[in-house]
């Protein structure tokens, strides 16, 4: 049952893959990812050791972003919303 559940570091690589062409060379920080998220630094660092999702504003990213959100929280389907 463990593998389905959803993982905060591997939420976070999909979110880097999102804004990492806004990113000089690509590199994108876990502090670029909280901004992001309109989140601190040590709250982003907190919920990936615990594993917890601060689904509120994962939501709000999707929907500014237009990303489907079952790619950002499982690696499902394609990565921009679908409106078919």
């Amino acid at each position: 049952m463990a593998s389905s559940m959803v993982k905060m570091e591997e939420v976070v690589e999909r979110i880097k893959d999102v804004i990492c062409h806004e990113f000089k060379g690509g590199k994108v920080l876990d502090k670029n990812v909280a901004n992001e998220l309109g989140i601190e630094q040590s709250t982003l660092s907190a919920s990936k050791s615990r594993n917890s999702l601060p689904y509120d504003e994962l939501t709000m990213f999707c929907i500014r972003r237009k990303i489907n959100t079952n790619w950002l929280f499982f690696g499902i389907g394609s990565m921009e919303m679908s409106y078919a």
